[in-house]
């Protein structure tokens, strides 16, 4: 009786067995078919996605007598439109070997790309943009020049992926196909952090990544430029601050700065691409590379020794110090006289070490000393809960903590650590990056709002930091940064009510080969990318 019992058991067993398994399939192929559907209804690649796409019979191909038309509303502006075109003949002759003929002032006459800014509508914003091509041409117009640049972009998208290669293609036809775009952004904030404080980047390094951000409309990049590890950036008054304070960096490496020249030369570069970067000084905490630079920034008179770890909260700047407000004034006089955003970043995360009512009072005197030259504080949560701080300064809001921030009608940038964070590993098994705020994969990177965190109209826009404890090398940025930023750029981008992880999906699984074609490391995620 017993041997029956287990012979009906087994088969019992394996008959679940096989539903299991047929189901497992079933579902995936399920999936593979619902995708296939989707596919077929995106009409486009473009992303962030446009605000709305409208196809059109026919396609506009690209030749050797293509020529690029600009004109704006003033000889000025007209100039501005110019350096948009030579962008534009730089990203496209490369791989196609066309010398793009830039005409100023003309009426195009077929066979052309027309960036003008003049009968621009003022409702479309600095950055809103109406891309119309038939077979003729391409008419990009626009309010602003900014505008244009932002449509160039979907331009480039619109082109076969090959366009992004860096050496001439041949066999390829260099079609668009006919469409009517109107598109301008969600939030006017759409941002990438890059800490280079505990890892050291080179000026080329920094530019590159903005030249590959840029084509995602990014038009924010925030430099982490200090830290307990390193500092990044040539103060003048100070040349300690990085002769030893930026001697080194985690692990003990060479360290590195950059000269208030190599500062602005950035600066200028993403300027060219519409990008604005905003420097940050991490303060009260978060300040041992200063403090290990000049002996009158601690209480015994003494440097403290380098720190090349990375723990974070034991350092702290003296809060009841004339001598440490008359240096932060120096700091940020000389970095407000070379950074023409209208916002300085005092950090103000992570003061363990500083009491609450001493660092209280730091940021609300802080505060008014970055206001003193012009600029518009931000910082990092906590810095909303001091009795000072108001509406004149912004939140970056990265612990889903604002309540104060809400209360004192401040705007916020949004930035939770569980969502946004580059730093954070995709997964158990990414070679590098942080589980701290846990995983974030490319589906959770994409799936959230920042009105899930905070109200619709205090939101100044998104910004993903990705924080270099233990990135230390351009391609273990790269990899950490993208596909990510793709989404983050979207969510910036594109209203909520327009996105959508599966169709969004096929798009980003579409970019794959221009991500390729640029040099870009990005991770594969085998979801997305089911054959690397």
């Amino acid at each position: 009786m017993k041997s029956k019992n287990k012979k009906y058991l087994i088969i019992t067993l394996c008959i679940l067995v096989i539903s299991i398994v047929t189901l497992v399939f079933s579902n995936i192929k399920k999936e593979d078919e619902d995708l296939a559907v989707i596919a077929e209804k995106v009409n486009n690649t473009i992303i962030p996605k446009p605000l709305n796409y409208k196809e059109a019979e026919g396609k506009f191909t690209l030749n050797k007598d293509t020529k690029i038309y600009v004109k704006g509303n003033t000889e000025e502006e007209t100039t501005e439109i110019t350096k948009i075109a030579e962008y534009l003949k730089e990203k496209l002759s490369p791989s196609t070997g066309y010398e793009f003929t830039i005409v100023k002032n003309e009426v195009p006459s077929g066979n052309s790309i027309y960036l003008t800014t003049v009968e621009g509508k003022e409702e479309m914003g600095n950055e809103g943009y109406e891309l119309t091509t038939t077979v003729d041409g391409i008419i990009l117009k626009a309010y602003k020049p900014e505008g244009l640049f932002r449509g160039i972009q979907t331009i480039r998208q619109l082109l076969p992926a090959e366009i992004a290669k860096s050496n001439i293609v041949n066999n390829v036809e260099w079609s668009i196909p006919a469409s009517t775009i109107n598109d301008k952004p969600e939030y006017p904030y759409r941002g990438f952090m890059i800490d280079v404080a505990r890892h050291f980047f080179p000026e080329d390094v920094i530019k590159q990544q903005i030249d590959y951000a840029a084509q995602y409309k990014i038009n924010r990049l925030h430099l982490h430029l200090t830290d307990d590890q390193g500092w990044r950036i040539e103060i003048k008054k100070y040349p300690d601050l990085t002769l030893i304070g930026g001697s080194t960096q985690v692990g003990g490496g060479p360290g590195g700065y950059y000269t208030q020249e190599q500062f602005k030369s950035i600066v200028q570069y993403a300027a060219d691409r519409y990008i604005e970067i905003i420097p940050e000084v991490d303060m009260p905490g978060h300040t041992n590379a200063a403090l290990a630079s000049y002996g009158f920034l601690n209480p015994d008179g003494k440097k403290k020794p380098l720190y090349t770890g990375i723990d974070v909260g034991f350092s702290t700047l003296m809060t009841d110090n004339e001598k440490t407000y008359e240096f932060i004034e120096d700091v940020v006089k000389e970095i407000s006289a070379i950074s023409p955003s209208k916002y300085f970043h005092m950090g103000g995360d992570e003061a363990d070490s500083t009491k609450k009512e001493d660092y209280d009072y730091f940021v609300g005197r802080v505060s008014k000393i970055v206001q003193k030259y012009g600029k518009t504080p931000i910082g990092w949560d906590p810095i909303d809960t001091a009795p000072e701080i108001n509406s004149s300064t912004i939140l970056q809001n990265w612990k889903d903590s604002n309540e104060a921030a809400r209360e004192k009608n401040m705007n916020m940038i949004i930035s939770i650590a569980s969502k946004a964070y580059l730093d954070m590993k995709y997964n158990s098994a990414t070679p590098y990056g942080l589980d701290w705020a846990g995983y974030i994969p490319v589906e959770t990177a994409y799936n959230w709002d920042p009105t899930d965190y905070a109200p619709r109209n205090l939101v100044l826009g998104i910004e993903s930091p990705l924080w270099t404890e233990n990135i230390a090398t351009e391609d273990e940025m790269e990899f950490m940064i993208y596909p990510r930023l793709l989404g983050y750029s979207e969510i910036g981008w594109t209203p909520k009510s327009s996105r959508n992880w599966s169709e969004y999906k096929v798009r980003l699984e579409r970019q794959g080969p221009r991500m390729e074609n640029e040099g870009i490391n990005y991770y594969k995620d085998k979801s997305i990318w089911k054959n690397k």
